[in-house]
């Protein structure tokens, strides 16, 4: 009897530690973190910040067109903050204690764990790392210069047109997302405590908001957005007894990929490299090795 006692407990004690054993064995490290074991390298670094940015469980293609992103992103900024001359040295200076000032949010393993729990940490960790291995190296340039490439989460039916942010954005052309009405974020009504309805002045060709009058102040679309929280600069004001309704649709500011958008088109069959030149016309993916 004693002896089945202690079978049962030794069974119970492998079943509670069994997720804490697995964090070590794949990081490496009795904390679950792996960070006092061995030094991050560019694709690491590129695995922690996708869960920042896109759902963990979109489709395994949106996911790498996403690192290819997040890659291009950060070694444009990196090549600017350690004044490296190309795309090898500043991977090579990258350190994951200069991401937070390099303006990329970041999840580090040991925050992984306490994000998704022990039960999906293992499962959602591995398709971070995978999406970032099967794209290691890649990013969309031109003429072999890694450029900025803007994204968001859902489109308001199209993306907008990169000259509204000059004639260097040339590549985010205007494209259709019909699948980004069917989230729920694409529509959201806000009430805001104003005493009377904002005037919109004018609106680009995919109907955000660029110009609009609040009192005697004239403000962008954007700088209207981020000044009350609204979900986007597509949107539409009305004044009711309560304050001004305002309907939003989209969420984001509309240039670049539509995350949610992408994820219908992987799920479509699309692979990462369609998807990114559906969003970025004319760029060059390439390897920066």
């Amino acid at each position: 009897m004693k002896e089945k006692i202690k079978t049962g407990i030794s069974v119970l004690i492998i079943i509670i530690l069994l997720p804490y054993v697995a964090a070590v064995f794949r990081t490496g490290s009795m904390t679950g973190t792996g960070e006092t074991v061995r030094e991050m390298d560019l694709e690491d670094l590129v695995a922690e910040i996708l869960p920042a940015q896109m759902p963990v469980n979109y489709e395994e293609e949106a996911l790498k067109a996403q690192t290819v992103i997040i890659r291009t992103n950060l070694l444009r900024k990196a090549m600017e903050f350690y004044g490296s001359g190309t795309m090898k040295e500043a991977a090579e200076a990258l350190q994951e204690s200069d991401l937070d000032a390099m303006g990329f949010s970041h999840y580090t393993q040991e925050e992984q764990l306490k994000l998704w729990g022990y039960e999906s940490w293992e499962r959602y960790g591995e398709k971070c790392v995978s999406a970032a291995e099967d794209t290691a190296g890649l990013v969309l340039a031109q003429n072999g210069v890694p450029v900025d490439l803007p994204y968001h989460a859902v489109s308001a039916g199209r993306t907008r047109d990169g000259h509204l942010l000059g004639e260097a954005y040339a590549y985010l052309e205007s494209v259709e997302c019909a699948g980004d009405l069917q989230s729920a974020d694409y529509l959201k009504i806000t009430t805001l405590d104003l005493s009377e309805a904002p005037e919109i002045l004018s609106r680009d060709a995919a109907g955000y908001v660029t110009e609009v009058r609040l009192g005697e102040k004239v403000l962008g679309g954007e700088e209207f957005r981020s000044l009350y929280g609204l979900n986007s600069s597509c949107f539409t004001a009305e004044k009711t007894e309560d304050g001004v309704r305002v309907t939003t649709k989209g969420l984001g500011h509309g240039l670049g990929l539509s995350m949610y958008q992408a994820n219908l088109q992987a799920l479509s069959g699309m692979k990462f490299q369609e998807i990114l030149q559906y969003f970025y016309k004319g760029l060059e993916c390439i390897s920066f090795f």
